[in-house]
């Protein structure tokens, strides 16, 4: 499958993506999808250069990405999925995007009205909300930080949000 691996991680790409998980899953390029990283020149320049040489990025709103994961699903090349929230995937498959059946979800920073539900992972209701959408889609959803790491699914994760 050319999508080979979707991810939420609101640290978007760093070395986690870059040195663990390209490891265990083809990557010949990443496509991030975010609305505000898309129209933010500085970190869309800082984003397309934090991936390995040969690895490409493209940054794109979630209005483009539909497109761009449509033409990444019918390439030779395998690519991976990067979203900041979980969010940003509901949109996606409620437009229509068929990005796969496994969502890994890594790093989500604590901010403010977020509870933790997982390790390194708080969420606000908007973001529960979303979870839930997802795994009535059918989504694998696994909180895994790292590929050594037991994964935790979200009907467990979610036990934890009060």
């Amino acid at each position: 499958m050319p999508i080979s691996f979707v991810r939420i991680d609101d640290r978007v790409i760093h070395g986690q993506i870059v040195a663990r998980w390209s490891k265990l899953k083809p990557c010949h390029g990443i496509l991030v999808i975010d609305d505000k990283i898309a129209n933010d020149p500085l970190q869309k320049q800082i984003f397309a250069h934090a991936a390995p040489s040969g690895v490409r990025v493209g940054i794109y709103t979630v209005e483009e990405g539909i497109e761009k994961i449509n033409k990444a699903k019918q390439a030779k090349n395998a690519y991976f999925v990067i979203v900041k929230s979980p969010v940003t995937l509901q949109k996606l498959t409620e437009a229509g995007c068929d990005f796969g059946r496994e969502i890994n979800v890594g790093p989500i920073s604590a901010r403010e009205a977020t509870q933790n539900v997982a390790k390194g992972v708080s969420i606000t209701e908007e973001e529960k909300k979303a979870f839930d959408y997802l795994s009535n889609q059918g989504k694998d959803i696994v909180f895994q930080l790292v590929p050594e790491e037991t994964p935790v699914t979200w009907d467990k994760a979610k036990q934890n949000y009060k």
